[in-house]
């Protein structure tokens, strides 16, 4: 493996993929890849890009508050535009995931605790469950703690802010992470109800309130004490490269 460089980290995936038929998949995946494209500002940002069937996997050369307010930003832009094209039985809806960190290469590819969090945070059940329960979004963005406290919470640009993001914590093998999860076109996520308060949260209370399915979620509800580690370690060291 090379010396590893501090990037940033993206990894796409679409909601329901396995229920597709060849054919459909291929147009889905045909519908991706142009909103991707088109999202990218300029194609030498991509160190690089990995086809994963049903998403992608990026690993990119600028700094994560470019990627959350030029990348994210334009991908979601292009699948509402697809969207708003089609019925509701063609709409293609995504999990955005967002971290940075250390990566490194070797002959069969690129590596790190930092990119496999990535992808673990892109899959992590609660992660889809809350785009199931948000029916009116076109995707779901989830960022790792590292990213909501050094860019998110301070407001840097207008489109990256933490007015709309709400944390929760998912396993993982070596213990767990705090998350904070966004639903464009919501107010907050509509997180599973037995998901912890996030710190900081505007809402002081515990009061229930019902999705569109009239599900009750108790977003504020603390059960008990939850001690959450942030995804960090040799993976937040560093500047950019």
């Amino acid at each position: 493996m090379t010396e590893p460089t501090h990037r940033s980290l993206l990894v796409l995936d679409v909601e329901d993929s396995e229920s597709l038929s060849n054919v459909q998949l291929e147009s889905m995946r045909s519908t991706l890849y142009r909103a991707l494209d088109e999202a990218i500002p300029h194609p030498e940002v991509v160190v690089a890009k990995e086809d994963r069937g049903d998403g992608a996997m990026l690993v990119l050369g600028i700094p994560v508050l470019d990627v959350l307010d030029q990348i994210v930003e334009a991908l979601l832009a292009g699948v509402q535009k697809h969207n708003n094209q089609v019925g509701p039985l063609d709409w293609l809806r995504v999990r955005i995931a967002v971290h940075e960190g250390y990566v490194g290469k070797d002959d069969n590819g690129w590596s790190s605790d930092a990119l496999t969090a990535t992808f673990r945070m892109n899959a992590a059940p609660a992660v889809k469950q809350v785009l199931k329960r948000a029916p009116r979004t076109h995707g779901v963005v989830v960022v790792s703690d590292v990213v909501y406290q050094g860019v998110v919470r301070h407001s840097y640009r207008a489109t990256v802010t933490p007015n709309e993001y709400r944390s929760t914590v998912i396993s993982m093998k070596n213990g767990d992470v705090r998350i904070w999860v966004r639903v464009p076109g919501y107010p907050e996520p509509p997180l599973p109800e037995s998901d912890p308060a996030p710190a900081g949260s505007k809402s002081g209370g515990a009061t229930p309130q019902a999705d569109e399915n009239n599900a009750v979620t108790a977003n504020n509800l603390i059960l008990g004490s939850v001690r959450a580690r942030t995804i960090i370690g040799r993976d937040n060291i560093g500047g950019h490269v």
